[in-house]
């Protein structure tokens, strides 16, 4: 009985053994680039460890001469073999391993979309073929943001296709997964093909709302956001299909005889009424921030009342998904408002250092940290300059109107 369960386990041990050198001897199979020489490796092995199992074994049965003198040196010389054998793949595989650290290794890179025939075919004059191009490489990759981007622009640009542009960009829109700064960009862009192409403007709001309808409360809403404030007019559209023709004023003759040069004259707005008109836009749009500047700076300049400039500004600040560099600049120009308006020394180092703690390590917080550093020469500079020094030549300004001496 006790023969039977050790047979059966030594037959379990050696299936096991088979089993490992088989899964071993499948994958190096699979990922090998030379198989007949891999498969002559392996009768190679198998006949070196049938040597060692069925000749080497026996002679170690009983340890003596035979053994010694015999029995080491065929193991020694079957251990040779395998070495020479296996040790050179195994070194090449090790020093792979080790070159993937730097190179990458091996594996094959991600399969891309090859768009260099088509934008030969375009610069070409080829359009048709150029869009014929595109399209085979969409059929591989459709949902490539670049190729269906190149796509349009053929279509617009060279083959004066709106519509179909349009088809193409709705179609990128309307598949999953894209990034919200390539749909708001195309969606961008076709805003652009419609005024430019077309002059029309509503198609050109509808893209720029859709950005707003696909993402709000982001930064692509905000900048279409701000297009929409500032959409080209329906006049200027109009003007643009008739195209007016330019009158040049005629040049004045005889200059020199005139009695007193032609003076160019300085063509200032009542401020109230420039107010009003950026209230009513604001009305409008009140994200429109640059309408929101300017109202800022009219407080400032125009009306001398440096807190209602601070507020416009703050609401400029306040408002979310606002680039941070638009941010920076704003908070930079409330800090003049405080400084140089209101001359609040210490609203503006409070300004100032909202800058430095919205992000410390930034390019903007260092160079808020140097203007904290030269506020007080800033603020010197700026007394300095408003105070008017009268030079030598100014001091004997009455002696001006008489007329020179003449020596005898």
């Amino acid at each position: 009985m006790f023969a039977f369960l050790q047979a059966v386990f030594g037959m379990l041990v050696w299936l096991a053994f088979a089993g490992a050198a088989g899964w071993v001897f499948y994958r190096l199979w699979q990922r090998s680039e030379d198989r007949p020489k891999l498969a002559v490796r392996w009768l190679i092995s198998l006949a070196d460890l049938a040597f060692v199992v069925f000749v080497v074994g026996p002679l170690f049965r009983e340890f003596g001469y035979t053994a010694a003198f015999a029995g080491v040196p065929m193991a020694a010389f079957s251990g040779l073999v395998m070495a020479l054998v296996w040790v050179p793949d195994i070194a090449d595989n090790v020093a792979r391993k080790v070159s993937q650290l730097y190179d990458g290794g091996d594996a094959p890179p991600d399969p891309e979309p090859f768009f260099s025939i088509a934008e030969a075919r375009r610069k070409q004059g080829k359009y048709a073929e150029a869009e014929a191009e595109v399209r085979k490489q969409l059929e591989l990759f459709p949902t490539n943001f670049r190729g269906q981007m190149l796509l349009a622009e053929i279509q617009a640009n060279d083959l004066h296709d709106l519509s179909a542009a349009a088809a193409t960009i709705d179609q990128f829109v309307s598949q999953p997964g894209h990034a919200p700064k390539n749909i708001a960009f195309a969606l961008l862009r076709l805003a652009d093909w419609h005024i430019k192409f077309a002059n029309d403007r509503e198609a050109s709001r509808a893209a720029l709302e859709r950005i707003v309808q696909l993402l709000p409360d982001t930064p692509e809403s905000h900048i279409a956001n701000q297009r929409l404030a500032h959409l080209t007019p329906a006049e200027m559209l109009e003007q643009a299909k008739a195209r007016p023709k330019l009158e040049m004023p005629q040049p004045i003759e005889r200059l020199g005889l005139l009695g007193e040069p032609p003076r160019i004259k300085k063509l200032d707005r009542d401020p109230h009424v420039v107010a009003v008109e950026l209230v009513a836009q604001l009305d409008r749009f009140p994200a429109d921030n640059r309408t929101r500047e300017e109202l800022a700076l009219l407080y400032l300049e125009g009306f001398q009342r440096p807190d209602l400039a601070a507020e416009q500004f703050e609401q400029l600040i306040a408002q979310p998904n606002a680039p941070a560099g638009e941010i920076v600049k704003w908070l930079n120009m409330l800090a003049d408002v405080h400084l140089n308006g209101a001359g609040d020394f210490a609203a503006a180092q409070a300004t100032l250092q909202r800058i430095v703690a919205r992000d410390p390590e930034a390019p903007a917080a260092a160079a808020a940290r140097r203007r904290l550093a030269l506020l007080n020469r800033e603020v010197q500079a700026k007394r300095q300059s408003q105070v008017v020094k009268l030079g030598s030549y100014e001091q004997r300004l009455g002696l001006k109107d008489r007329p020179p001496r003449h020596s005898a």
